[in-house]
C-alpha cells in the first residue's frame, strides 16, 4: 500500500498503523510478563506509531507539500516491482535449509518483503514525504527482522535504534524546511 498510495495523509496513517502492527511481533518474541516487553512496546508506540507520523505530518503542513503524489515510474511498473520482490523473498526463503528456532518461513518472507518495499520506496517515489516513508518502512522491516531472527536486542540497543531513526527523520525535516542551509554562502 505504501508504494502506490497517492495521498500523503493516508500514507502517514498507514505508517502509524504499521507501527502498531509491530506490537504483536514484540509479544511473539518476549514474554508479556517481562518489563523489557512493556518498555519495548512503549517505544514502538511512541516512536513508530505516534512520533514519526506526527513529525512527518507536521512537516508536510509546514512545507505546504502537495497532498497528492504518484510513483516515479507509474503504478503498473511499481506493482511489477512489488510482485518481483514477493518472488525474490519466496526464492530466498526456499534456499534456506534450516531456520533459527521458532522462525516461521512466512514471517521471514513478510519481513524480507517489508525491507524490500522500503528500499523500493526510495527508488520509485519522487515526493519527499513518500521517500521518508520508504525509510520508515525499511527501518520497521529491520526492526521486525531482529525480532524474527534473534529474539530482539538488548534494551539499550533497541532504544538507540529508535532514537537513531527519529533523528534521521528530524534531520530530513530540517533539511526540507530550510533548504538554504545546504547552499554555500558566497
Amino acid at each position: 500500500m505504501v508504494l502506490v498510495e497517492n495521498r500523503l495523509t493516508r500514507l502517514l496513517s498507514l505508517l502509524s498503523f504499521q507501527g502498531f502492527l509491530l506490537i504483536p511481533t514484540v509479544l511473539k518474541v518476549h514474554p508479556i510478563t517481562e518489563s523489557h516487553t512493556w518498555i519495548l512496546i512503549s517505544m514502538v508506540v511512541l516512536f513508530k506509531a505516534m512520533l514519526t507520523p506526527y513529525i512527518l505530518f507536521w512537516t508536510a503542513r509546514k512545507a505546504w507539500l502537495e497532498e497528492s503524489t504518484t510513483p516515479r515510474f507509474g503504478y503498473l511498473a511499481t506493482a511489477f516491482f512489488l510482485v518481483f520482490g514477493i518472488l525474490i523473498a519466496i526464492f530466498l526463503t526456499e534456499r534456506i535449509q534450516s531456520f533459527p528456532l521458532d522462525t516461521h518461513r512466512i514471517g521471514l518472507i513478510y519481513v524480507i518483503l517489508v525491507i524490500y518495499v522500503g528500499i523500493l520506496g526510495f527508488i520509485v517515489q519522487k515526493n519527499w514525504m513518500a521517500l521518508i516513508a520508504g525509510f520508515v518502512v525499511f527501518e520497521n522491516g529491520i526492526f521486525a527482522l531482529t525480532m524474527v531472527l534473534d529474539k530482539g536486542l538488548p534494551i539499550g540497543l533497541e532504544f538507540g535504534t529508535f532514537l537513531d531513526a527519529v533523528l534521521v527523520i528530524v534531520a530530513a525535516v530540517v533539511l526540507k524546511l530550510n533548504p538554504l542551509s545546504l547552499q554555500e554562502k558566497g
